[in-house]
């Protein structure tokens, strides 16, 4: 029988052990798309009531960290599923449902400068960030190019695979050869223009308007595990958002 986890006592009883349900999932004990035991089991392990349970429970499920299917329980989301750049891109003629093909154009382990550092709270100045610069395209029609930066130490395995396979989505290839799952992103969205390199990518000319997106990914333990930069022209640019 576990030994009930130690948890901060100050804080109000479902908040303790919503932080620990949380630490589990950030410790992988159980792994995106797997369930969680049973509010009745949890709450017994806790010495709490299951109404208590449930209440941490719907604050992982409102953090979008868990997700309830009914009649089956409540499973450890998989984030990625959710949260594509290509909801910001515009497609040319009839909505496009197959995903695009990804080109990857670089990809380096190299020094991390300030910025990187900054952007992927590394603490050493000595870490590498591997970096990986690839366009997404539907036949001759490039609809997104990316610049994404991650810790190196983290994504050791992901090198030598990207060298074999192009893959479409990033985000499940994190969590099966590197065991690091995504949970939540933030979005910034700001004009810009494209630099010579990425224009000639898309075919534009240098300066053209574009739309810059960056995105900070962290974990189901809040570390940030990618820095991203995403480059949409102007006239290929799509946002669409509903309010209730």
């Amino acid at each position: 029988m576990p030994q009930p986890p130690v948890i901060d006592q100050r804080l109000p009883r479902h908040v303790q052990v919503r932080d620990e349900l949380m630490r589990r999932i950030a410790d992988r004990v159980w792994k995106a798309g797997e369930a969680l035991p049973s509010e009745e089991r949890l709450a017994a392990e806790f010495s709490i009531s299951v109404g208590t349970m449930r209440k941490a429970i719907q604050a992982l499920e409102q953090e979008k960290v868990v997700e309830r299917i009914h009649g089956k329980g409540t499973f450890v989301t998989r984030a990625f599923e959710r949260s594509s750049m290509l909801r910001f891109v515009r497609f040319r003629g009839t909505e496009q449902q197959e995903l695009p093909a990804a080109h990857i154009l670089t990809l380096e382990t190299t020094a991390a400068d300030d910025v990187m550092r900054g952007k992927l709270q590394l603490r050493s100045a000595t870490e590498k960030v591997l970096y990986l610069h690839r366009s997404r395209a539907y036949g001759d029609e490039v609809v997104l190019v990316e610049h994404i930066w991650l810790p190196a130490r983290r994504f050791a395995k992901l090198e030598s695979y990207l060298k074999r396979e192009s893959p479409p989505l990033l985000y499940p290839v994190y969590d099966e050869v590197c065991d690091v799952v995504v949970s939540r992103a933030v979005d910034e969205l700001s004009m810009g223009i494209l630099d010579a390199d990425d224009a000639a990518i898309f075919g534009v000319d240098p300066a053209t308007p574009c739309m810059r997106i960056e995105r900070t990914m962290r974990d189901h333990g809040g570390q940030v595990v990618e820095w991203r930069v995403s480059f949409v022209p102007a006239d290929r640019f799509y946002y669409s958002v509903e309010i209730r």
